[in-house]
């Protein structure tokens, strides 16, 4: 803690907005911007590589924010102090105090994982809005779920909604990315059988006597899942339910699925 920063124009502050704005910015240096001590030390504590830690003078008044900072260092990372005004500027919250942390990007690759366990595989199809995918990873994780299989995301993984809406658990969270053609490939090849989610489906997905490993498909927010996914063979299911609700939000489907799944 040999750093301490008073202007909001430093040039550290302003990477700092750099990595918090910019997906371009974020990609080319290979690093993204968390904001919020509990999800920086969810992240480390998963093994991932926390670089920077910067945080304004208020938080030497709170006991275990600074407990924490010492967890930081002794693990290698440099921390750095700054004022309320430059922690404002570079607040995704705008906040005045906190903790703000510089973490290094991983590899989302199909081959990053390989086939992964027996436990149900969630994947997603062109999802578009960081808080949901924030939210799937929390549920993924809450219901044990094996991973999350990206196809055509249009959502950048490493954008900040999706760091506090996982609350950190993108970290720990088996996440792969490719093709629609390449996620379909990977999943015939995993052996698992394939659920397809409309709200059109025939068939309500229940309490089955099934060991089969299994991998739900989800559509995106907006239009489900399209053609491609039409064309090949898959079972198509649907969540029961008894209201007029037409259908439900992506993270409380995927919910709905996973817990159904574990009482079987």
């Amino acid at each position: 803690m040999n750093v301490i920063i008073e202007s909001p124009a430093n040039p550290r502050i302003k990477q700092l907005v750099k990595l918090r704005e910019s997906p371009r910015h974020r990609k080319e240096r290979g690093r993204f911007f968390v904001e919020g001590a509990e999800d920086l030390l969810t992240l480390a504590r998963a093994g991932r590589t926390v670089e920077e830690v910067y945080f304004s003078c208020d938080i030497e008044k709170e006991r275990e924010e600074h407990e924490w900072l010492d967890e930081f260092e002794s693990k290698g990372v440099e921390t750095i102090e700054i004022s309320k005004q430059a922690y404002a500027k570079a607040s995704y919250r705008s906040a005045g105090h906190g903790m703000i942390g510089v973490v290094r990007s991983w590899d989302l690759g199909l081959e990053a994982h390989g086939m992964m366990g027996n436990g149900p595989v969630v994947v997603l199809d062109e999802v578009e809005k960081p808080g949901n995918l924030g939210a799937i990873l929390r549920s993924v994780e809450a219901f044990g779920g094996e991973g999350v299989i990206l196809s055509d995301p249009t959502v950048d993984f490493f954008n900040p909604n999706v760091v506090r809406s996982s609350r950190g658990l993108m970290g720990s969270v088996p996440v792969i990315s490719g093709s629609k053609a390449e996620v379909m490939e990977w999943l015939q090849n995993s052996g698992r059988r394939i659920l397809a989610t409309s709200s059109h489906a025939q068939e309500g997905f229940g309490v089955r006597e099934d060991p089969s490993a299994l991998a739900f498909v989800f559509g995106s927010e907006k239009w489900g899942l399209g053609e491609y996914w039409k064309k090949q063979e898959m079972e198509w299911v649907r969540i029961p339910m008894k209201g007029t609700a037409s259908s439900l939000n992506l993270n409380v489907s995927v919910a709905c699925l996973l817990y159904e799944h574990n009482r079987t």
